[in-house]
């Protein structure tokens, strides 16, 4: 286990957690730069919006950095020992968008990956997509709050939790029953005629599950996780 690793993530995950602020600033010069090394890391031909470098992701970085992270443009770092993070480590098609990491000489000693959602409402797209085991999910939304005879208010909320503690049992079910169906038609299945079917998932996510209890005792699940690293 390397303590300094360790420390710096739960320090950061508790920071994120508690300053949804972080995640949500204003993506000026300083923040650019940050913005252009993570597309120049990325897919920097993709046409796709969806596969451009976000203000989410860009302030996630930024974060890093302030927390003693070092950005990486290359999967081995240019020296011997420190903290580094690489951007879409797996690509841009595949889950994962940051990887944080302790090189001690010439190897991962520790590391910890993320993936990164955002919503500007309660709801955010999960598509073909699913909440992996062992993976820190953070995800920026609004939380709607109200006070006794009060017109309800949004707030800004950072939600922090593994991958196997964000679904219950019964939507990790219906999510395997889905997949089902999906590889009945797209892989055993092989259509009609000359028509072929293939089936793709626009599924989303409601935030009302993350309650400021089960926030709490998400990011309390991973930072006991990130003590074993």
């Amino acid at each position: 286990m390397t303590t300094t690793f360790s420390k710096t993530i739960q320090t950061f995950l508790t920071q994120l957690s508690k300053n949804p602020a972080l995640l949500r600033r204003e993506v000026v010069p300083g923040l650019t730069s940050i913005k252009k090394r993570l597309h120049s890391q990325g897919d920097a031909n993709s046409q796709g919006t969806g596969n451009q470098v976000t203000d989410q992701e860009t302030c996630f970085a930024a974060t890093l950095e302030e927390s003693g992270f070092k950005y990486s443009s290359d999967i081995m770092p240019p020296v011997n020992a420190g903290l580094y993070y690489i951007y879409q480590v797996n690509g841009t098609q595949r889950s994962i968008d940051f990887q944080a990491y302790d090189w001690v000489d010439g190897s991962k000693r520790s590391l910890l990956n993320f993936d990164l959602k955002h919503t500007k409402t309660e709801t955010f797209f999960l598509n073909d997509g699913w909440f992996h085991e062992n993976i820190v999910y953070v995800i920026s939304w609004m939380r709607k709050t109200s006070a006794y005879r009060k017109k309800k208010v949004e707030e800004a909320a950072t939600f922090i939790a593994l991958g196997q503690h964000i679904p219950s049992r019964e939507e990790a079910l219906l999510y395997e029953e889905l997949c089902e169906i999906k590889k009945k038609y797209n892989t055993d299945y092989k259509g009609a005629g000359s028509f072929h079917c293939y089936l793709r998932f626009a599924n989303t996510y409601k935030c009302d599950r993350f309650t400021p209890e089960f926030s709490e005792e998400c990011l309390t699940l991973s930072n006991r996780f990130v003590e074993g690293l």
